[in-house]
């Protein structure tokens, strides 16, 4: 007792402890995955963790750029359990009249302009400045405070975020002349947690060691050093309120203005697509301009007439959407000419072109050539290059052709598209072998992940949903078939059980009584004096007895088939106990290979031979008995001879006589649906027994019949019923 409760003791403090130890773990694994830290990977080319909002970003050495003019455009990673921490990182303007900074604490991104809910800290080239403001898909500036000197674009620049509590703070500095700002802002009811983020309005940006690290009081106060912290917002901004501070005066012509210069100065610039025909293509010198739809693996420019590419000597300097001027010589081409030893000037920053949609086999004639087009196609294939690049094989009807984009890190989404899905896809047409590799007649230059979108999935036909229903419907049959075998198995044992259960009432119940009567029988006829009394006393003790034996012999026949002997053993056991003590001789043998046998069969099998052992004994007055059972391909045989006197088989004795050995073998017989044949005479008698063997058991065919057997018979007999419907209407 005091062993058992010391037991009791030592498994609840056990328990007790495992539960302590696992709720530390939770709460420290908790605690792991919302530390706010982390450190860029630009420099090994890995941007997988970072969603993007709209814009185009790759990797550029160790630095993320992003080469669209696009306004609000967003690349974003983290946590949105991150509560306090600092950030810091180097950005660089790659344009004028806009800005590029940092997010911090985001949350509900969306693509357009300040469509996100969190803090934002840029460095501004409009009015040379860096402004903090908060963001909640729509702008409230918060502080602005002018830069000594200028924000230069192409200059690197620091910032420093620290977040703590409903306070932002930041530090805007230029490593090359050691100037420094601060900016801070406070909200009473602030964004407490969120992701980081990059942004850059109205010009491209470049980022470079982002790192995050847990912040507190005391880093804020250090960064702070009693700068004023503004409470409320000095401006509610909007994109177009945005756009109207923008100093068009000062910046480059607009395009009326431009065209109206350039014919005062008699200035001719020739369309793009004009170039292509050009007489004088290797030596002329022309100066044309075009909005930028390419960055990467080439420069690409475009106007109404058509596209071009360029090797510019600046192209590094130009982002999706600059209207540019091109100074360069026109070069022939395998695909048409090119623009060398190009001159760059911006002109002016816009929103990137809209694609021009047309069908796969206008695509395939080369007119679009260079252009920013929108076409729809089957996915085939997709394969990675030894130069990163990530290639999709595709077709529209008959056209085939393929679609290329740089590997970024941040394109693994491709790896999910399934093959004879329907793409939208948009990107720059090129008819240029060292794209196509001669192997279609077209390809796609595509700027980012983005401009991939996947239509439809393929059909259900596809061949890999074929493939998948197969696979599928072949799991259902295994676990069917599984389900089956269990099945069958627990029912076999059930059965089993159940035979062993009447054996021990049998033995408990029928065999004790007999036995009981017997002994009073035997006890009765020591008294009793006259044989005349005795007579029926003595029959009534002879019947008991072999009442008895026949028990013995049920109890047996049912042990012996709950057992896995075979058919021989279980006859020789049951035979042989069968005979003892009546001085018969008796011989088993077995001939062929045994084969399966259903445990119904064996039991009949046994049935049968021991009651022809029963008249034997009885009746036949024999001296030996031989059993032989022969096992052929198809039929099981049992053979029993005797040397007895024999009998006529036709005038034996019926059922209706009260006789029912030979009428209950001819049933048990006719149930597994075997034959007998009784053969008698002066010399002995023969019973012949034989029944069919099944084939062997198939059991995922024999469950497939059987499904097809249950679903065929409900649809049979709707077919019926409605007939009969039919005919009686």
């Amino acid at each position: 007792m005091i062993f058992m409760k010391w037991a009791y003791l030592k498994n609840r403090w056990l328990i007790a402890t495992l539960s302590f130890l696992a709720l530390i773990g939770a709460i420290c694994l908790l605690s792991y995955k919302h530390e706010p830290r982390y450190h860029d990977s630009f420099a090994q080319g890995m941007t997988s963790e970072w969603r993007a909002y709209a814009g185009n970003w790759e990797v550029l050495g160790d630095a993320i750029r992003n080469n669209s003019d696009e306004r609000g455009a967003k690349f974003v990673t983290g946590s949105s359990a991150w509560q306090d921490y600092q950030v810091d990182g180097d950005v660089l303007l790659l344009g004028k009249n806009g800005d590029a900074g940092i997010i911090v604490r985001s949350t509900d991104e969306e693509e357009g302009v300040d469509s996100y809910s969190g803090y934002y800290v840029g460095l501004r080239d409009l009015n040379n400045s860096v402004t903090i403001g908060r963001a909640d898909h729509g702008w409230l500036e918060y502080q602005t405070k002018p830069v000594q000197g200028l924000v230069t674009p192409f200059r690197w620049y620091h910032l420093k975020i620290v977040a703590v509590g409903c306070t932002i703070a930041a530090l805007a500095s230029d490593p090359g002349t050691g100037a420094k700002i601060v900016v801070a802002m406070r909200e009473k009811d602030c964004a407490k947690a969120g992701r980081i983020g990059l942004r850059s309005y109205s010009s491209g940006g470049l980022w470079k060691n982002i790192r995050v690290e847990p912040a507190s009081s005391k880093d804020l106060s250090a960064l702070l050093q009693n700068a004023p912290v503004a409470d409320s917002p000095t401006l509610m901004q909007t994109e177009a309120g945005f756009n109207l501070m923008l100093p068009y005066s000062k910046r480059s012509p607009g395009p009326e203005e431009l065209f109206q210069n350039n014919r005062a100065m008699g200035i001719h610039t020739p369309s793009l697509g004009s170039l292509r025909f050009s007489p004088d293509a290797g030596t002329k010198h022309v100066t044309v301009q075009g909005s930028v739809v390419l960055t990467a693996p080439k420069l690409y420019i475009e106007d109404s007439s058509g596209g071009i590419a360029v090797d510019a000597r600046e192209a590094a300097s130009a982002k999706i959407g600059d209207e540019v001027e091109v100074t360069g010589t026109v070069e022939p081409h395998e695909a048409g000419v090119i623009l060398r030893n190009a001159d760059l000037r911006l002109l002016w920053s816009t929103g990137p072109s809209s694609p021009l949609s047309i069908t796969t086999s206008q695509a395939a004639t080369g007119a679009f050539d260079g252009m920013l087009v929108e076409v729809e196609g089957r996915l085939k294939t997709i394969s990675h290059t030894g130069t990163n690049t990530v290639v999709l094989e595709l077709h529209s009807g008959p056209v085939p052709f393929r679609a290329l984009l740089k590997e970024t890190g941040n394109d693994r989404f491709f790896d999910r598209l399934l093959p004879n899905s329907l793409l939208r896809l948009r990107g720059v047409c090129v008819v240029d072998p060292a794209y196509t590799e001669n192997l279609t007649s077209y390809a796609l230059l595509l700027r980012s992940g983005d401009d991939v979108e996947t239509i439809a999935g393929p059909p259900w036909w596809d061949q890999r949903y074929l493939i998948e229903m197969a696979l599928a419907f072949v799991l259902l049959i295994f676990i069917g078939a599984l389900i089956y075998l269990r099945a069958a198995r627990w029912r076999m044992s059930a059965v089993l059980e159940e035979r062993s259960r009447m054996a021990r009432e049998i033995h408990d119940t029928l065999a004790q009584g007999f036995a009981g009567i017997a002994l009073q029988l035997e006890s009765a006829l020591r008294e009793t004096q006259q044989q005349v009394e005795a007579k029926p006393v003595m029959m009534a003790l002879r019947m008991a007895r072999e009442s008895r034996k026949e028990a013995h012999r049920s109890i047996a026949a049912l042990r012996t088939l709950h057992t896995d002997q075979s058919l021989e053993n279980m006859l020789r056991k049951i035979l042989l106990s069968q005979i003892a003590g009546t001085g018969l001789e008796m011989s088993i043998s077995s001939s062929g290979t045994p084969r399966w046998l259903s445990s119904e069969c064996k039991e009949q099998v046994l049935r049968i031979a021991q009651e022809t052992i029963v008249n034997v004994i009885h009746h036949a007055m024999a001296k030996r008995i031989t059993v032989n059972l022969q096992f052929d391909k198809k039929e099981l045989r049992l053979q029993v001879q005797d040397d007895g006197c024999g009998f006529d088989p036709a005038s034996a004795p019926a059922f209706s006589e009260g006789h029912f050995g030979i009428t209950g073998m001819k049933e048990r017989a006719a149930r597994i649906r075997g034959k007998i044949s009784i053969i008698s005479g002066k010399h002995g008698t023969e019973v012949l027994f034989s029944v069919p063997i099944p084939p062997q058991r198939n059991h995922l065919g024999t469950f497939i019949l059987l499904c097809i057997r249950n679903l065929l018979g409900p649809l049979t007999s709707l077919a019926r019923h409605g007939m009969f419907r039919a005919k009686r209407g």
